[in-house]
């Protein structure tokens, strides 16, 4: 894939030339590298049934578990922009972007565990636990925008765009501590793969955009939108023989500022120095499932009995909640036709 993008970068450059004097529309093309940095994480929240007192007495308990997944991350990307001629009777642009991650973050995923009093009164976290983290990211991005006033200068306009933001994980090994029996606190550790997470965010989304355009050499946009945010996730937990999905919807707040710099003010290829700045913040909230596909034993933390979940167990309807911040700043190199 990372391969793909690099070879399609290139053909905007050379499929253009031969036609621009034909083209009704301007045309920019430009490769990009990015860094990424933020996370993506989820909290479910499902009550039980235990017994306290040797297995005399039953109480209803809480149970919450927070997954937190870095997003740290150096990206390469390519961006395409056409836009109406300077004096058109519309002023318009439709543009496409598309990123790729490069290497995987330096941070740890995170894996927190608490028993919490369901009427809200105190919580205990009794594991915790650290996994390194391989990640597969792709982002695309299709935007148009539609002059609302215009001035030689400044230029304010509606938006409308939709992204996709797909983002795998892949978590191996595993440090930390959880609770044992007396309320000891054991340390635990493993090098196999722990756990595969994918999450895929489909991002609708209007605002605005206002254009600062001082002189031929620099421009400058700030952009702000929001969209309805529809999320899915599948979370496998490889050790325990269980999948975990949800889907999910809710809102995002988004923006950028963006400078350019051109080199050339005449010719029929100009080069331009690019920069961005971009950053969402997302949530969404719903219901999971989770579905055993082998036997799980684990012990009775009250009685001292293994007890089994076999494999074709299914509990739906865990409360659900995701929420992903992302900062993203750059640099690029490209070229107006």
């Amino acid at each position: 894939m990372k391969r793909i993008l690099v070879a399609v970068s290139i053909l905007p450059f050379l499929a253009v030339l031969p036609v621009r004097a034909e083209m009704s529309f301007d045309l920019q093309a430009w490769p990009s590298l990015m860094f990424n940095s933020g996370s993506t994480d989820y909290t479910i929240e499902a009550l039980s049934w235990g017994t306290t007192n040797g297995g005399a007495d039953t109480v209803l308990i809480g149970i919450r578990s927070k997954l937190e997944f870095p997003i740290d991350a150096p990206l390469t990307g390519l961006d395409i922009e056409a836009s109406s001629k300077p004096g058109a009777e519309k002023a318009w642009t439709i543009s496409l972007g598309a990123l790729l991650n490069v290497d995987d973050p330096d941070k740890m995923m995170e894996d927190h565990d608490w028993l919490f009093d369901p009427n809200g009164y105190e919580s205990f976290k009794f594991s915790w636990t650290e996994s390194r983290t391989k990640i597969d990211y792709l982002h695309l991005r299709l935007e148009a925008t539609l002059a609302l006033i215009r001035s030689p200068v400044v230029q304010v306009a509606a938006v409308a765009g939709f992204h996709y933001n797909r983002i795998e994980f892949d978590m191996i090994g595993y440090d930390g501590w959880q609770v044992g029996d007396d309320f000891q606190v054991i340390d635990v550790h493993g090098t196999q793969r722990a756990l595969y997470y994918k999450a895929i965010y489909k991002l609708p989304q209007i605002g605005a955009r206002m254009k600062v355009t001082p002189g031929w050499q620099t421009q400058m946009a700030l952009q702000l939108t929001i969209g309805r945010l529809l999320a899915s996730d599948l979370d496998d937990h490889l050790l325990r023989g269980k999948t975990a999905e949800a889907s999910t919807s809710g809102w995002a707040f988004l923006g950028h500022v963006s400078g350019r710099l051109m080199l050339s003010e005449k010719g029929s290829t100009r080069p331009f120095i690019s920069g961005r700045a971009g950053w969402v913040t997302q949530s969404a909230s719903g219901h999971q499932t989770q579905r055993w596909y082998k036997d799980e034993e684990y012990e009775d933390p009250d009685t001292g009995e293994v007890r089994i979940v076999r494999a074709g167990t299914v509990i739906s309807g865990i409360d659900y909640e995701t929420t992903a911040q992302q900062l993203r700043i750059g640099l690029g190199v490209g070229i107006a036709f």
